[in-house]
C-alpha cells in the first residue's frame, strides 16, 4: 500500500504534535531505562538546536514519545549560519566529507531542509536507531512506521497538547505529580535546566518566566485532577489541595 503523505505546512510558521512509538513486544518498555531516556532527551535537543525549530513539551514514556515543536516560516539564511549548523550536524571530520564538493544548489537544499518536520524527525530517529543498536547489540527496526503529526492550528490548541503531554505518565498511573516523570518537560523546567526548551511566556502571557511557569503547572494539575477517560488515572484531591495550599 502506497504511503499517504503527510499534511505540512509550507511557507509559514507551524506548530505540530508529534509522536513515535517503538517496535516491540507488548509490555516491552526500552525507553523506560534511565540511559535511553537521557540519550533520546539529548538527541530532541541537539537536532532542535540545528533545525530551525523549538521544542514546547515533549514526553518519553516507556515505548513512545511525544513532542509539541514549533517551526519557524522560511526564510534566507546567511552562508555562515548555514555552515555552523551544518558542523553541529556533522561533527569533526564528517563535516568536511558529508559537505565536500557542494553547491550553491547543495547548500539551499540544505537550507530548505532545515525548516522542515520530516528532515527533523529523520535524523532524530536515525540516530537514535543508531545509538540504541549500537549500545544493545541488536540490528534493524526500531521504530513503529513513520512518526505521527498534528498540526495545531491555534494557541489554545498548543496549550492543549502541550498539557496533555506533560500529564501522559499522570494518565498512566506511573507519579502522582506531572513533573517527577524524569522523562518530560515539566521535570526540566521544574529543575532549572529547560534553558534548551521554548520559554513559557511564548505560550502564556505573564510578567515574568517565572509567573508564566506557575501558571502553566496550576493548568496543568486541574487538568490532570479531571479524568478525560474512565480507564485513565489522575491526580488525587489530596495531591491538588496540597498543591494550591
Amino acid at each position: 500500500m502506497a504511503r499517504v503523505a503527510r499534511f505540512k505546512i509550507t511557507g509559514a510558521e507551524a506548530w505540530y504534535h508529534v509522536h513515535s512509538h517503538i517496535s516491540g513486544w507488548r509490555g516491552e518498555f526500552p525507553l523506560s531505562e534511565k540511559a535511553v531516556t537521557r540519550r533520546l532527551i539529548g538527541l530532541i535537543e541537539h537536532f532542535t538546536s540545528i533545525y530551525f525549530c523549538e521544542v514546547a513539551a515533549f514526553c518519553v514514556m516507556g515505548n513512545h514519545y511525544h513532542l509539541v515543536v514549533r517551526f519557524d516560516a522560511p526564510r534566507p539564511v546567511r552562508r555562515e549560519e548555514l555552515e555552523a549548523r551544518a558542523r553541529a550536524m556533522y561533527p569533526g571530520k564528517r563535516y568536511a566529507v558529508a559537505t565536500a564538493g557542494w553547491t550553491d544548489d547543495d547548500w539551499e537544499h540544505y537550507r530548505q531542509r532545515l525548516f522542515d518536520l520530516s528532515e527533523l524527525m529523520r535524523n532524530l530517529q536515525a540516530g537514535f536507531t543508531r545509538w540504541f543498536n549500537d549500545s544493545f547489540d541488536r540490528r534493524g527496526k526500531l521504530w513503529t512506521d513513520r512518526f505521527k503529526s498534528v498540526v495545531l492550528g491555534d494557541m489554545q490548541a498548543v496549550l492543549d497538547c502541550m498539557l496533555y503531554v506533560d500529564l501522559n505518565p499522570v494518565r498512566a498511573g506511573l507519579v502522582e505529580r506531572p513533573e517527577e516523570w524524569s522523562g518530560s518537560s515539566i521535570h526540566l523546567r521544574e529543575i532549572g535546566k529547560g534553558g534548551w526548551l521554548m520559554p513559557i511566556t511564548e505560550v502564556l502571557l505573564a510578567a515574568s518566566g517565572e509567573a508564566a511557569l506557575g501558571e502553566y503547572r496550576q493548568r496543568l494539575y486541574y487538568r490532570g485532577a479531571v479524568r478525560s477517560k474512565g480507564n485513565q488515572a489522575a491526580i488525587s484531591q489530596e495531591v491538588l489541595a496540597a498543591e494550591a495550599a
